[in-house]
């Protein structure tokens, strides 16, 4: 979070951006509550990670502990290299008996590849016509399909030698039960869907002008900014990645001024949301404590 606000606070400085709009209490609330909003949609996502965790081991983590490793290591997100923010959740597999690190990591796995899905779909639905042209004019296809390849090619022979282990493994989850995949995406669907609404009001607080056909389009473009950086290896939540394809993307849409102070702004905003999610879920086990307790 240091590096990130040190990021931010860079910027500023450099584009010596007009914050003036900000003295306006109204809206200063309503930048509040977007991040207040954001961190209950984080809550709710620790929610949903313990269900997956319950489809893919049948084990079903204690809703406080849950609540509060998924969402600090949440916050590991902003710490280079992404490691901690993956590794953090292990902590609910060494205090929750029979749940194993394997199942764990599958269940992280998947929440992931939902998220990168979900705003694939939202960013396809809100802004075809921007991100075909936006992903052709990228050329990353050819690289795409090399990555594919390589991977295809290392994973193979492992995959045969233990399909008979990964069948069995496989056997033993729900998480690709047709209920269940609904349940678990529809969540991170929704959530996609949730961050482009909050830049996009974002936008329109500052000042940006908005219309039936560019609204969507932002959600959408938004949105595949979020998936570059969040699948740049390294960056701590995107910082810098998500900034510069935005401002590829959505500087011809809006207004230069106005992109450049929500892109800082909805950064404090996504900072502040997390933060808000990590006390609630702090409030929530300290109060789950103490039920307990009476």
């Amino acid at each position: 979070m240091i590096v990130s606000l040190g990021f931010i606070a860079r910027r500023l400085m450099e584009y010596g951006i007009d914050f003036s709009l900000l003295t306006s209490p109204i809206i200063v609330a309503g930048l509040l509550a977007v991040a207040f909003a954001e961190g209950i949609a984080m809550f709710g996502a620790a929610f949903n990670f313990r269900a997956l965790l319950k489809n893919a081991s049948g084990v079903l983590v204690e809703k406080p502990l849950a609540a509060v490793v998924y969402l600090t290591s949440n916050l590991y997100k902003y710490i280079p290299g992404s490691v901690l923010y993956v590794a953090g959740r292990h902590r609910i597999a060494v205090e929750t008996k029979g749940l194993t690190h394997a199942k764990l990591a599958f269940s992280t796995i998947v929440e992931g590849v939902f998220y990168v899905v979900g705003a694939l779909i939202v960013a396809i639905i809100f802004a075809f016509d921007y991100s075909h042209n936006y992903i052709r004019q990228l050329e990353i296809l050819p690289l795409v399909m090399l990555v594919i390849g390589i991977v295809v090619v290392i994973a193979a022979p492992p995959i045969y030698l233990l399909r008979h282990r990964i069948e069995k493994f496989l056997s033993t989850i729900e998480i690709f039960k047709f209920s269940v995949v609904v349940k678990r995406f529809g969540f991170a669907l929704g959530l996609m869907f949730l961050w482009g609404i909050t830049f996009l009001f974002t936008l329109m607080l500052l000042g940006q002008p908005m219309s039936a056909t560019l609204a969507p389009a932002v959600i959408g473009l938004y949105l595949l900014a979020w998936l570059a950086g969040f699948l740049t290896p390294g960056a701590p939540s995107g910082l810098g990645v998500r900034e510069a394809v935005m401002l590829m993307f959505l500087g011809g849409l809006v207004y230069t001024e106005i992109l450049l102070a929500a892109m800082v702004i909805h950064r404090v905003i996504t900072v502040a949301g997390d933060i808000f999610g990590y006390l609630i879920a702090i409030v929530y086990e300290k109060a789950a404590k103490e039920r307990a307790l009476s």
